[in-house]
């Protein structure tokens, strides 16, 4: 009997005849909402693990969006659509990932059905990266289980790039490039990087109420942090 919220695999055979097996299934989910409309992000997780060497990761407001795991072999996500829950609760996804591992070792994987702004049950301090894509605060809510001196890769289109700029935990050590599903990183002038386009300064409140970031003179994909405290 498998743990609640833990993807685990099954043998396929008796389905019935012309239908899809688990795996295809999940593939066919993923396909939709990230391989057909190529927002796989796959090179940016390629580069997360060439750059920072990162061994576990926490997904909050993941959807369906198990990219990660195609690289990195323990994974938690979390989110609260009951598409997700079911994307996740599938055999066929932990197969699936097993197709398309670059990795040796089994994908670990657990999926927790909620807000990610309740308690998490996972370890404080015991995750390498935190993953802000297109979901709200990460970084202000989730902080607490990324391990000092790891990584939050956030981009901005909710504020949580800007968020974490102004939390005196997290220190911008790069920034990523997205040239279709090719991403590029830049440690390079990160001074330059960042600065409001209007010239005024976002507070937090403002990000709070508006859950949206401003435009920066420098425009690039997303933002990588480094937590130091």
């Amino acid at each position: 009997m498998k743990a609640p919220g833990v993807c685990s695999s099954r043998n396929t055979l008796g389905e019935p005849k012309g239908s899809l097996s688990v795996t295809q299934k999940s593939a066919a989910i993923y396909r939709k909402y990230h391989g057909d409309k190529a927002d796989e992000r796959l090179g940016l997780f390629e580069g997360l693990v060439e750059r920072y060497g990162v061994d576990r990761v926490l997904y909050p407001g993941s959807f369906v969006h198990i990219t990660p795991s195609f690289v990195i072999a323990e994974a938690v996500y979390v989110d609260s659509d009951k598409r997700a829950a079911a994307f996740f609760a599938d055999p066929g996804t932990v197969a699936f990932v097993r197709e398309r591992r670059a990795y040796d070792s089994e994908p670990i994987i657990r999926f927790h059905h909620q807000d990610f702004a309740t308690p998490i049950p996972e370890p404080d301090a015991s995750f390498d990266l935190l993953i802000s894509q297109y979901a709200g605060f990460v970084s202000r809510d989730c902080k607490r289980y990324l391990r000092v001196g790891g990584y939050l890769v956030a981009n901005n289109s909710h504020g949580d790039a800007s968020m974490a700029r102004f939390d005196p935990d997290f220190e911008l050590v790069a920034v990523y490039r997205r040239y279709s599903e090719r991403f590029t990183f830049s440690s390079q002038e990160l001074d330059t990087y960042m600065i409001p386009r209007s010239g005024m300064e976002p507070d937090r409140m403002r990000l709070e109420r508006e859950m949206r970031g401003p435009a920066f003179s420098r425009s690039v994909a997303g933002y990588v942090f480094v937590h130091n405290a």
